[in-house]
């Protein structure tokens, strides 16, 4: 079994208004119709950076909050 890594140490909360309109301009690059494409490719590539780290599925859930869907429980394993 390999061993598993701390967490990263998460983002400066000042710094996420960068990232916000860096994710903006992305977004209104690929347009409309790539929209999905694309933030499906920079998940999957923000998930193989991230490595063993991030626990995925919970940073699903938490992105899934508030957008009026049902967020399933988080396994506790």
């Amino acid at each position: 079994m390999t061993p598993s890594r701390p967490a990263p140490d998460p983002l400066a909360f000042e710094k996420l208004e960068g990232v916000y309109e860096t994710l903006a301009g992305g977004i209104d690059r690929a347009g409309a119709a790539r929209e999905s494409v694309f933030l499906a490719k920079l998940a999957l590539i923000l998930a193989h950076r991230a490595g063993i780290g991030v626990d995925f599925a919970d940073c699903v859930e938490t992105a899934l909050r508030d957008l009026d869907v049902v967020a399933r429980p988080l396994k506790n394993d």
